[in-house]
């Protein structure tokens, strides 16, 4: 299914989208759909009141969870063929945008875990990691 709607988009984002809507032969829609897709994972699984509660208050198991989070599959595949890219030969305008989205997120959820990780040592949930 899907919804019809309507969004002011700054130009130079429609500009690289449509770019990159040339170079992979895909309509603006596309583009920009498959771009919120991608992007939507890493938001599907935040609570509803507040997308980052303190570790402190969450559960045990809530602890354990984020200690052992990783990257969404499609995220981290997209991530490193971004940096092989990038690597390689270069990338576009719209793929630097996007990696440097996809390098905030791969950041966001380092922090997270470490702080996961953190709390589960501190409640005796997990053993320090060797220094």
């Amino acid at each position: 299914m899907s919804v019809e709607i309507t969004l002011k988009l700054p130009e130079p984002l429609v500009e690289n989208a449509e770019r990159y809507g040339r170079i992979t032969h895909r309509a603006l829609e596309t583009v920009l759909a498959e771009a919120l897709k991608m992007m939507w994972p890493s938001l599907g699984n935040l609570p509803e009141d507040d997308p980052f509660p303190r570790v402190s208050n969450l559960s045990d198991a809530q602890v354990l969870e984020l200690a052992d989070s990783k990257m969404d599959a499609a995220q981290n595949e997209r991530l490193a063929g971004l940096q092989a890219r990038g690597k390689a030969g270069g990338l576009t305008s719209a793929e630097r945008l996007e990696l440097a989205a996809l390098l905030q997120i791969y950041q966001l959820g380092q922090l997270r875990k470490s702080e996961g990780l953190s709390e589960a040592v501190q409640r005796g949930l997990r053993q320090p990691l060797p220094a």
